[in-house]
């Protein structure tokens, strides 16, 4: 029987035009690429192999032992390509180390690839599986069919596999899956039933062409200008992992300077500065033979996940990697100076939770070192398990009113007391004990809860400067800040006003503070707010001056009555600079009529030193902490 050969013709074709689109796209970094890559190369050759023992079937009775050898090679390796294809999706689901350390679940996943490679040994002599015969004719043998009840097998566990983790993967990749198992199926069938229709390995390649069309995703899955996996992997990666609560080792690596080698060296070429990091990773990985995934995330932040969670391999690997980029490297015969700092970071010994992993890749890096670091010894282990609940935590907060308004003295140089006070939102949960305002400030502005928490405030401050209590300590006003998104807030200035008046509380017993970030925010509805405040009589400061870029241009066309120099000016002895700095923007202020407080004081020696400068106001630790405001009732009415 004649045997037609186009399907393997075109099926090889197609093989080809996947392995060489891949290998342009870079597609080759990560465990799922790499057994992708296995399994298209595999089909290659076992349609190679097919179209070789069909060939030597079409030309006769000779060719007896290249006939036997041919379609062993092909048998073989077609049942090799459902091993791998299993093999595919158990990467794709991440459960291999539930394998690995499992002798029943080894011997389900080899076993019967074992079992077909010795059958097709022992064929050479028993001839069970298939023969040639007299005439040249190939012949199917008393067990051929085993060959489909394994590769049945293969894909009947692939697809049990598929559905128990079915809730790590989106549903078109599930259903691509699922349709490329049913074309293989489908094919063997057909070849039992047909064996002159050569369709097996065609019915392969257009399975190969789905998935790398919808589950590998080129486009989503590799950073096409370094050649690494991309952030939405690296975040699906990364939940798989904790949802089938697999201990990895995960290498963060953060360029400080990112923003500094873009500005300097524009789009195009920080994206080959971008490339050349990579590639000294990539490499290093391969010479040392170190399984890994390597991943881009953006903004000069890379990632090394290990396939062993081996912290002597992981040590290794982050010093070659810490002390290659400290040396830099040289682009167009320019050195390029690499601020990186590089983490290890074990899950879930050191943080359990995709959020807080998250959260620890953004501040891993607050202050470089030169050093590797290790999250077990920076990685405060609450704090990131408030960060996972804190939206949560501040709900309950608002209901349960666990916010408390503290108030923290400030001194009048010139009336040598103390004249006023700044408000301070605090926290403390049952569970947690103090937040610190650092962690559920942002992540008020971020959900939009600050807007509730800024009127708690002002209603807490309000109440205190209505009271009899107050008007017996000589106050002159209490500050109270306003964060960016509450100067955003449409009805902002109204409902203030609406508060002081139900309070009784006079405009000149109010100054409200307001961010250098928000005073750059010069929209609309900031400024008719500020200007709304300010013809109600309230007076404004600005807070944190120094610690943005100021633009005393724009501080001057604002209505503020204080300016509050943030505490990095009173570091004069680490950077007697500072000096120069401090007096022609006391300078500036004084000649723009405003009044000067300075915060962060803690000497006696830099209230002496502030005060020849004529700085008007003090505010520190020298004089006194933050205070509930019994304790700063009491620490007033002792300093009158």
């Amino acid at each position: 029987m004649h045997k037609m050969l186009y399907f393997d013709y075109s099926a090889v074709v197609l093989e080809f035009v996947l392995l060489a689109s891949i290998l342009m796209r870079r597609m080759t970094n990560g465990k799922s690429n790499s057994m992708f890559i296995m399994l298209v190369t595999i089909s290659i050759f076992t349609t190679s192999a097919d179209i070789i023992a069909v060939t030597f079937d079409n030309l006769g009775s000779e060719f007896y032992y290249e006939k036997m050898m041919s379609h062993s090679v092909y048998l073989f390796l077609r049942a090799l390509i459902s091993f791998i294809q299993l093999n595919y999706v158990i990467v794709l689901t991440d459960t291999w180390f539930k394998a690995a350390n499992n002798f029943t679940k080894k011997i389900k996943l080899f076993f019967p690839i074992f079992l077909l490679a010795a059958l097709m040994i022992t064929n050479f002599f028993a001839h069970n599986i298939f023969y040639i015969d007299e005439n040249g004719t190939y012949i199917r043998g008393a067990n051929f069919l085993w060959l489909y009840v394994i590769n049945g097998y293969y894909a009947v566990y692939g697809s049990m596999k598929i559905f128990r983790n079915s809730q790590m993967m989106d549903m078109s990749r599930i259903v691509s899956l699922f349709v490329g198992t049913f074309l293989m199926m489908g094919a063997d069938w057909i070849q039992i039933m047909i064996p002159s229709v050569l369709i097996d390995m065609f019915a392969c390649s257009i399975a190969l062409l789905f998935i790398f069309m919808m589950v590998q995703r080129p486009e989503e899955i590799t950073d096409s200008e370094t050649g690494l996996i991309k952030l939405n992997t690296y975040a699906y990666d990364l939940k798989r992992s904790f949802i089938n609560k697999k201990p990895e080792t995960l290498i963060m690596i953060r360029l400080n300077n990112y923003l500094v080698i873009r500005e300097m060296l524009g789009y195009r070429d920080t994206i080959c500065v971008k490339r050349m990091i990579a590639d000294i990773i990539v490499r290093y990985l391969r010479s040392s033979r170190v399984r890994a995934d390597v991943y881009y995330i953006g903004s000069g932040n890379y990632r090394i996940r290990l396939e062993n969670h081996d912290n002597a391999e992981a040590v290794k690997v982050a010093e070659y990697i810490n002390d290659t980029l400290k040396e830099g490297i040289v682009y167009n015969e320019m050195q390029i100076n690499l601020v990186a700092c590089v983490c290890i970071t074990n899950i879930p010994e050191d943080i359990d939770e995709f959020d807080s992993l998250s959260i620890f890749g953004n501040d891993f890096s607050a202050e470089y070192t030169g050093n590797v670091l290790y999250a077990s010894e920076i990685c405060r282990k609450s704090r990131y398990d408030i960060m996972r609940e804190i939206d949560k935590i501040i709900e309950n907060a608002i209901s349960e009113n666990e916010f408390e308004v503290y108030y923290q003295p400030i001194y009048s140089i010139k009336d040598k007391k103390f004249n006023s006070a700044e408000a301070l939102l605090r926290l403390k949960t049952e569970k947690y004990g103090f937040i610190s305002p650092e962690l559920f400030i942002p992540a008020a502005e971020k959900s939009g809860a600050i807007h509730r928490i800024g009127e708690i405030v002002m209603e807490s401050v309000c109440s205190f400067i209505g009271s009899e209590e107050y008007a017996e300590l000589g106050l002159d006003y209490i500050e109270v800040n306003l964060s960016p998104a509450q100067c955003m807030e449409n009805n902002l200035a109204k409902n203030m006003i609406g508060i002081m008046e139900r309070n009784h509380v006079l405009p000149s017993q109010l100054n409200l503070e307001i961010t250098e970030t928000a005073s750059g925010e010069i929209q609309n509805v900031v400024m008719d707010n500020i200007t709304t405040l300010y013809n109600a009589g309230i007076s404004l400061s600005l807070d944190d001056f120094g610690t943005g870029y100021s633009n005393m241009t724009r501080i001057a066309s604002l209505p503020f009555r204080i300016i509050k120099l943030d505490k990095t000016f009173t570091r004069i002895k680490e950077n007697p600079n500072l000096i120069i700095v401090l007096e022609n923007v006391i300078k500036m202020i004084k000649a723009l009529n405003m009044k000067i407080v300075v915060e962060g004081i803690e000497t006696k020696e830099l209230v002496d030193h502030f005060e020849r400068m004529e700085c008007e106001y003090i505010q520190g630790y020298y004089y006194s902490k933050p205070l509930p405001k019994r304790d700063f009732v009491k620490f007033i009415q002792a300093g009158i």
